[in-house]
């Protein structure tokens, strides 16, 4: 689905991603890899392959959109170190023309070397005229830009008839903001609410639309 966001046209994506056309940029929040290894590693049983189909769409992404340059709005990474993360190099590996920010995260606790030895940038916040991405939503954006966010993982609990109710992913909008729903298989979903001002968008299996 295309919407237009500060007078530029961006696609929400079903596979939990925007992108911008314009500056062939695909933006991605929250994907939390390592996730599952870092619960075993705690004790916490989980299958070993728990976040395979991270690293699977991921790849499909890059490959379908072919992105020139990848923002990943934070919590890339769960936690510290772990095996997660040679898979994380060999999916980098395999798609060198794509230049990789990350915006670091809460979560995004492993040594900034390690990623800008793989070619991974690694800021805290990036902005230019119109826009201003970052891990954590802004309170207050200045100057007519809007910020484009992740962080609290937005969903909508949507009701039927017979007391029925399912909870979606959504993309989450206000006149001066963005959140982003979280890319990876093992997050959770926080329940934001539809009032003035708001603007939501559904995530299907078969696209994006507007509630």
């Amino acid at each position: 689905m295309t919407v237009e966001i500060n007078n530029y046209q961006f696609e929400l994506l079903h596979q939990k991603a925007l992108y911008k056309p314009d500056e062939s940029l695909l933006i991605i929040a929250d994907i939390h890899l390592g996730k599952a290894n870092h619960f075993r590693k705690s004790g916490i049983p989980f299958p070993a392959q728990a976040q395979q189909d991270d690293y699977d769409r991921l790849r499909k992404i890059f490959e379908d959109i072919k992105p020139e340059k990848v923002y990943f709005l934070g919590d890339l990474f769960h936690s510290d170190f772990n095996s997660d993360w040679h898979n994380f190099c060999d999916l980098i590996a395999t798609f060198p023309s794509i230049v990789f920010i990350l915006i670091k995260g809460n979560h995004d606790v492993i040594d900034e070397k390690l990623f800008r030895e793989i070619c991974v940038d690694v800021v805290h916040s990036i902005a230019d005229d119109s826009f201003v991405y970052s891990h954590e939503p802004m309170d207050e954006v200045s100057d007519g830009r809007v910020n484009i966010a992740g962080h609290i993982h937005p969903g909508i609990t949507l009701s039927g008839a017979a007391r029925q109710s399912i909870k979606l992913l959504c993309f989450y909008m206000t006149e001066s903001q963005v959140i982003l729903p979280a890319f990876g298989i093992l997050t959770g979903l926080y329940s934001m609410a539809q009032t003035a001002g708001t603007t939501i968008y559904i995530v299907l299996a078969d696209g994006v639309r507007r509630v």
